[in-house]
């Protein structure tokens, strides 16, 4: 396995390595999720959830998401001044957070009472804003030039820090929950200020209007999509706080982020896929494309039933019986995620046309459904069922950006399709049915334990195509000593 390990391209190496890392970021953050649940009350546990729903919201605010696609746009486009895009990008969102900060402390009274946390705690959100989003543009600079080491070591450190520090804090304060919250400020406020700074010393340049100009005209249209992927993603728990109780919600959070594991997967392989994925399309490579992004959502859809079947053993490690109820939240949550990689990845075709403004339309109209059905699910089957509509939401965007994305393609290459559809389906079918039909079976442990085996065996048979796949990206690293 050294020998293996040893002869892939960097590029390849990177990947394993910014999986393994945001894997096992996560898995921290659940080793430490039982001890959190039996140390602090549902409300409390509920509180620092549905904190954390909100930062989404006021960061999607105060940084315009210029952390996201056109920051991998501006690697591609400006290539040769990185450092000072990168800088640039980091005093835009800088600029724009204080603004916000000034715009919240004249409405603090209403916002407040909407988002149900007091001053001191919003605040001190705004504060971590102004510097946190230099940690994603030094981790996706190094992630755009397959350098991982230090991208690893940062990762875990402040997992660690966040996890050790927390507990410590909540086992001493009275308010554990607010507690919770501003230990997890702490670091990232530490860590943010150290990468600003080295942000902005190596970029040399405070401000460039031509890269903040073409960053606000790429992604203003974006805003919307990115609201919209918030909700998916996170504002179901606030409508289970306002529609059922804080408790409420910080039960249904416990499962929830158990099924989210699955995120950091499948985001940890798109933003190493991103890079390759546009030399694929420069190069008109569009069947190579196609294969090994197959076979990569077979192995994103094998990883998702993985999850679903160990789901209640996951709730059982995670918390105690007071909590259990919502375990049947982990598969519609894990299977999710699969239809939200495959979009992603349809995404990413669409940005490499620079067709990207009927995306907010799409993303707009899948959430709009999930407020909708959610308001229905919840006042007729409970909170549980918050999931499920969150997951046939998915499922929607899905379709829709591989609609959408044939389309700009057409019009590109004149060509019909990059993917093929039939096969998309089937599996799109089969883990969809495979993904739900797991929860018959939660009590009959031997049955579950025989599917997980013949999902192993599976992917042990097929390890040497996905060994192929990976090893494909070494196009990737032959570009990049290009640009160099």
């Amino acid at each position: 396995m050294l020998k293996k390990y040893n002869s892939i391209p960097i590029a390849a190496k990177a990947t394993i390595w910014f999986i393994f890392c945001s894997v096992l970021q996560k898995c921290i953050s659940l080793l430490t999720t039982p001890i959190f649940t039996r140390i602090m009350s549902p409300t409390q546990y509920g509180q620092f959830s549905i904190y954390n729903s909100w930062l989404q919201i006021f960061t999607i605010i105060a940084t315009l998401r210029l952390n996201y696609a056109v920051f991998n746009k501006g690697m591609s486009k400006y290539k040769e001044d990185r450092d000072g895009y990168t800088s640039t990008m980091q005093s835009l969102t800088f600029m724009i957070t204080l603004w916000m900060l000034t715009i919240y402390l004249f409405f603090r009274k209403q916002i407040n009472e909407i988002t149900e946390l007091p001053t001191f705690i919003m605040v001190a959100m705004f504060t971590e804003l102004l510097v946190t989003p230099a940690i994603d543009f030094w981790t996706i600079r190094k992630r755009y030039e397959y350098i991982y080491k230090p991208v690893v070591f940062r990762t875990l450190l402040m997992a660690f820090l966040n996890a050790s520090i927390g507990i410590v804090a909540v086992l001493l304060a009275e308010e554990k929950g607010y507690a919770r919250i501003l230990t997890c400020i702490l670091v990232n406020f530490c860590f943010g200020t150290a990468l600003f700074y080295y942000n902005r010393k190596k970029g040399k340049i405070w401000f460039k209007k031509e890269y903040a100009i073409f960053a606000l005209q790429f992604n203003l249209p974006l805003l919307l999509h990115y609201f919209s992927q918030y909700i998916l993603d996170q504002f179901d728990r606030i409508m289970v706080q306002k529609m059922v109780s804080m408790a409420a919600a910080g039960i249904y959070s416990v499962a929830y982020n158990a099924g989210l594991l699955m995120k950091i997967v499948t985001q940890s392989i798109n933003n190493a896929l991103v890079p390759w994925q546009y030399d694929k399309l420069e190069k008109k490579q569009l069947k190579a494309l196609d294969d090994a992004l197959f076979l990569i959502y077979i192995f994103v859809a094998g990883c998702a039933l993985f999850f679903a079947l160990f789901a209640p053993e996951i709730m059982r490690l995670l918390a105690d019986e007071k909590y259990y109820e919502a375990v049947y939240v982990i598969p519609p949550v894990a299977i999710g995620m699969v239809f939200s990689f495959m979009y992603t990845t349809f995404a990413n075709v669409e940005f490499y046309y620079d067709q990207n403004k009927f995306t907010m339309y799409i993303s707009m109209g899948g959430a709009l459904l999930n407020i909708a059905l959610n308001y229905v699910g919840i006042k007729v089957f409970g909170y549980i069922a918050a999931a499920y509509t969150t997951l046939f939401c998915y499922a929607v965007f899905a379709l829709g950006h591989y609609i959408y994305m044939t389309i700009s393609v057409k019009k590109a290459l004149k060509i019909n399709h990059v993917f093929n559809t039939m096969r998309l389906c089937i599996l799109s079918l089969s883990v969809l049915l495979l993904g739900l039909a797991v929860i018959i079976f939660y009590e009959q442990i031997w049955i579950r334990h025989l599917m997980i085996l013949i999902i192993g065996v599976i992917a042990y048979k097929k390890k040497d195509e996905l060994f192929l796949a990976l090893s494909d990206l070494q196009s990737v690293k032959k570009r990049k000593g290009q640009d160099k």
